[in-house]
């Protein structure tokens, strides 16, 4: 078991097993019957721009995370993901915003996404660049609260030990080598840290697990992420988690997709 240390919490991180066997059943983010489509290249974009880093885009997304969030407030039952890709100038401006992807059913919570993300500026850059990111909502609904909180906290941390390391599932069509998923992840770790630091804020006894299930597609982008038993209370913690996944570049798998459950642990301290 990896741990890691932020400040004043600790973040321990490995790779669990996910299920054998037949397709794993339909994720929340899937729970509209719509499927997530191929990422689409900008039509007017004949020359690929360089990609902004996750963690320069989320730098500026967080700054603005209320605004954002507030969009999904038109339809508080709304369950799903949505991705958008943009280009910036050199200034930072945002230019050509579109939609690639969306399992969502509200169109007003889209327009709302691409026009708060329009009026963000990136800060100045050395050339114009392109930028990505997907925004979660309602993965998972928060697990009823126990009146016994620290005897549950004990159980949880006895379940999460009792969970194999790294394992991809062995239903996956495609091969990845586990040291290259674990390399991957644990570079995002300072994107699920800050996650965790905006729960603390809100809870400072904040801990649990978060398990999530990832799919590796086409270029080693993560095509979709769902969960598979996180207990967490914050889901909103959760969602972002999910976004930082959704950002993070794998090696291509070879022969097809690959399937991967990853446990993250949180405690405060």
């Amino acid at each position: 078991m990896v741990r890691l240390r932020f400040l004043t919490l600790g973040v321990f991180a490995c790779l669990a097993v996910s299920a054998c066997g037949s397709a794993p059943p339909p994720s929340p983010a899937s729970a509209n019957n719509a499927e997530f489509e191929a990422p689409a290249e900008p039509s007017r974009a004949k020359t690929r721009l360089p990609e902004l880093p996750p963690a320069d885009v989320v730098h500026h997304l967080r700054g603005n995370e209320a605004d954002l969030r507030r969009c999904f407030f038109a339809n508080p039952n709304l369950r799903g993901a949505v991705r958008f890709a943009w280009n910036l100038d050199v200034t930072g401006k945002v230019q050509g915003i579109h939609r690639e992807s969306s399992t969502l059913s509200d169109p007003r919570v889209e327009s709302c996404l691409s026009q708060r993300v329009s009026e963000i500026r990136f800060g100045d850059l050395e050339k114009p660049a392109m930028a990505r990111w997907t925004f979660v909502f309602r993965l998972v609904d928060p697990p009823a609260k126990s009146k016994s909180g620290r005897s549950a906290s004990k159980k949880r941390k006895a379940k999460a030990g009792d969970e194999r390391g790294l394992q991809i599932d062995p239903s996956s069509a495609g091969e990845l080598p586990p040291d290259a998923i674990d390399n991957v992840v644990e570079a995002g770790y300072p994107l699920f840290a800050r996650c965790y630091r905006d729960g603390v804020n809100r809870d400072i006894n904040l801990d649990g697990t978060v398990r999530l299930q990832f799919v590796v597609g086409a270029a080693g982008a993560v095509s979709e992420v769902s969960d598979r038993g996180s207990d967490l209370s914050d889901r909103q913690v959760v969602d972002c988690i999910a976004e930082g996944f959704y950002a993070l570049r794998f090696p291509e798998p070879q022969h097809g997709t690959v399937q991967v459950l990853y446990r993250l642990g949180f405690e405060a301290g």
